[in-house]
C-alpha cells in the first residue's frame, strides 16, 4: 500500500494524492529523517511522512501509527543551533555544545512525559507516546487537522467576536486545569492555538512549558506582543503569564493587530481599545480583555478562572472561601 507522504492516506499509483492533491513523490530535505522511517515507541510503531514544520529546537513530521492506522504528529528534538544530522540518521551535538544539547534533550523528554500524563483536557493537544532513539528524543502527539489562528487572520482577516468567543471558554477552562496541575504553558500565541475542523480550539506546542515549582531561570524565544513583561525577567511567572498571552492572542484574532510589546507599554502604553479597531465586543467583554492585558502582573487576573468569569459572567459560579484565599496567596 502506497501512502501519501503529506496526509498519510492510501493512494493509488500516480503522481498526485487524490485526498490532498500533493505530490506522492515528495521527500524530506537531506538533513531530516527520510519519508518512510519507522520509529518504535513503547507499544506501537510510527511510520514517518513529510515534515510539517521546523523551528529552532525541533522538527515535526506527520506519521501513521501502524497498529491502529490513525495519523499522528511526531516532534523530533533537533536544535539546529547546537546539533547536526549524521549520515546514519543520528543527531549529534556540535563540538563544544554537548552540555547545551543534553540539557535541551532532558527538558524535551520532560515535556513528552508531561503531555502523555495529561487527561480530561480536550482543548489541549494529547500526548500519545515518546521515544528515545537516534541519540535524540521524539514526542508522539495526536494529529491536529485544523488551522492556526494566525493563518486565519492572515488569510481572511480578523475573526468576528461572535464566532471566536463561544469557542474560547472550553480552552480557558482546560488551561485552568493545566495551571491547577502545576504547569504553565509560557508560549500561548496565535501560532499555538488551532481552530479545528470540528469548530473547537486546541492548544499545542508545549516546548516552553515548565512546572510552577521550578525555581530556575527559564529562557524561551519570546514572541513580542504576546509575551508579558515578566517573561523578559528571570522570575515572577505564573498562571497570570498565560492569562496575558491568551488575552493578547484573542486581541490579535479579533482586531488583526499585534499588541505593542509589553516592555514598550511600560513607558508609553499605545495599546488601542479593541472596539476602536473594529472588534464587536460588549463594554463588559472589552473591559475583561483589557484587564487581562494589564502590564503589571499584579493588576491582571490572578488565574484563568478569574479571567473567564469576567469575560463570561453569565456562567461564573460563586467562588468558595478557599478559592478566594488561594487567589489571594498567589498574588503574594
Amino acid at each position: 500500500m502506497e501512502l501519501c507522504p503529506h496526509c498519510m492516506r492510501p493512494a493509488e499509483e500516480g503522481s498526485l494524492c487524490p485526498h490532498c492533491g500533493k505530490s506522492l513523490r515528495d521527500g524530506n530535505p537531506e538533513h531530516l529523517l527520510p519519508v518512510g522511517t519507522v520509529l518504535r515507541g513503547n507499544q506501537n510503531r510510527y511510520r514517518l511522512g513529510a515534515h510539517l514544520g521546523q523551528g529552532g529546537f525541533g522538527v515535526t513530521y506527520i506519521a501513521l501509527e501502524e497498529e491502529t492506522g490513525r495519523r499522528a504528529a511526531v516532534k523530533e528534538y533537533f536544535p539546529t543551533r547546537c546539533s547536526r544530522r549524521a549520515p546514519d540518521g543520528q543527531v549529534e551535538a556540535l563540538p563544544g555544545q554537548e552540555g547545551v544539547y543534553e540539557g535541551g534533550r532532558y527538558h524535551f523528554v520532560e515535556e513528552a512525559r508531561m503531555l502523555a500524563s495529561l487527561e480530561g483536557m480536550p482543548a489541549v493537544v494529547q500526548g500519545i507516546d515518546y521515544i528515545e532513539t537516534n541519540n535524540t528524543a521524539y514526542l508522539v502527539m495526536e494529529y491536529l487537522d485544523g488551522t492556526p489562528l494566525y493563518r486565519i487572520v492572515n488569510e481572511r482577516g480578523r475573526i468576528p467576536a461572535g464566532e471566536l468567543l463561544p469557542r474560547l471558554r472550553p480552552l480557558m477552562e482546560d488551561i485552568g486545569k493545566l495551571h491547577a496541575a502545576g504547569v504553565i504553558h509560557r508560549d500561548i500565541s496565535p501560532d499555538n492555538v488551532m481552530w479545528m475542523k470540528t469548530g473547537n480550539l486546541k492548544l499545542l506546542d508545549f516546548g516552553c512549558a515548565r512546572s510552577m515549582e521550578d525555581g530556575k531561570s527559564m529562557t524561551v524565544l519570546l514572541k513580542h506582543g504576546f509575551a508579558p513583561v515578566e517573561q523578559y525577567q528571570t522570575h515572577g511567572q505564573g498562571p497570570w503569564t498565560d492569562v496575558y498571552a491568551l488575552a493578547a492572542t484573542v486581541y490579535h484574532s479579533l482586531t488583526g493587530v499585534v499588541p505593542p510589546t509589553s516592555t514598550e507599554r511600560l513607558l508609553d502604553d499605545a495599546l488601542q481599545r479593541p472596539t476602536a479597531l473594529g472588534a464587536e465586543l460588549s463594554p463588559a467583554q472589552e473591559e475583561a480583555l483589557l484587564w487581562a492585558l494589564k502590564v503589571p502582573p499584579k493588576e491582571r487576573p490572578a488565574d484563568m478562572g478569574a479571567f473567564c468569569a469576567r469575560l463570561f459572567p453569565e456562567s461564573a459560579a460563586p467562588l468558595t472561601l478557599w478559592e478566594r484565599v488561594k487567589r489571594l496567596f498567589r498574588r503574594l
